[in-house]
């Protein structure tokens, strides 16, 4: 009797193990929560099929961009007859592979920036199921560069689309995030959001060089980056050999020579007319006559 109760024990946990497997929860969909991309590159969006063991007869695979309101605003696969620039643009990465269902978009546009979504819906045991992923919010940037003007750095970025976007500086190991941005927006509902470190050389110390990185965040999360490395002017170590000024010291060379032309030729000149004005004066100078006057008386 003991043993019976055991067997169906064991016989009620693998039923139910089994009702968990054709369950929504073994099969998921792993989507990235939000990715960059440069306009004109080529992006792909992943999304992942974990099956946890589980036997598909059958994946049917859906991309699509939602609304406001999460319905569908355009489908990227299976591409219908409605044609549009996106759509010719997008091509599944591995199409015979159950697993990875990623989708990869060439020359991404600005425009493309949205929300895409991985859906499936899969025959499991005769039976049907969807499964639907979070979404990967593509965020498409024109422009994003930091350069130096003076004692500032500058990090801007060209954007389009929602502006809970976000530029934050990080140096010497530390993000520093209370550097204030400015967003300045177009007609094109294009953006350009701006930031500006002040007085960079306030952080050098004694270290040579300084690389500061600039960070594009979307919902706390960083997506890329940019470094520029700023030479420092503070002390140097006694075997730091710096770098000649080759430029510097051919103009020095070359303005000492030409004050040196100009000091021998006014030298020449003043000389030459030093002579003139003795050839001039000798002539007409009068002398007293060493001559006799014979007088006859």
């Amino acid at each position: 009797m003991p043993h019976r109760r055991i067997m169906l024990f064991y016989l009620a946990i693998l039923l139910l193990l089994q009702n968990i497997g054709g369950g929504h929860c073994t099969v998921t969909l792993l989507q990235p929560r939000s990715i960059s991309a440069m306009r004109g590159s080529s992006v792909n969006l992943s999304c992942q099929l974990q099956l946890n063991g589980v036997k598909v007869d059958r994946v049917n695979l859906y991309w699509l961009v939602p609304d406001v309101n999460y319905k569908v605003k355009e489908n990227l696969y299976p591409r219908p007859r409605l044609r549009s620039t996106r759509i010719n643009n997008s091509r599944l990465v591995y199409p015979v592979f159950i697993n990875d269902l990623s989708l990869t978009i060439d020359d991404v546009q600005p425009s493309y920036t949205d929300t895409y979504i991985c859906e499936t819906s899969l025959v499991i045991g005769g039976k049907s199921q969807r499964s639907t992923g979070k979404g990967t919010y593509l965020l498409v940037y024109e422009e994003f560069i930091t350069f130096l003007n003076h004692s500032d750095l500058i990090c801007r970025a060209k954007l389009q689309g929602p502006q809970n976007v976000d530029l934050v500086w990080e140096f010497q190991d530390q993000e520093h995030d209370n550097v204030s941005s400015t967003v300045i927006t177009s007609s094109d509902n294009s953006f350009w959001i701006i930031s500006v470190l002040p007085d960079w050389t306030q952080w050098c110390q004694t270290q040579q060089n300084t690389t500061f990185t600039c960070k594009l965040r979307y919902m706390e999360q960083n997506l890329v980056e940019r470094n520029i490395a700023a030479t420092c002017a503070g002390d140097l170590p006694a075997s730091y050999s710096a770098p000649q000024p080759t430029l510097l010291y051919v103009l020095i060379l070359g303005n000492t020579l030409l004050i040196l032309l100009i000091i021998i030729i006014i030298t020449f000149f003043c000389k030459k007319e030093k002579k003139r004005r003795i050839r001039v004066v000798v002539p007409n100078a009068k002398f007293p006559s060493s001559s006799k006057t014979k007088y006859n008386g």
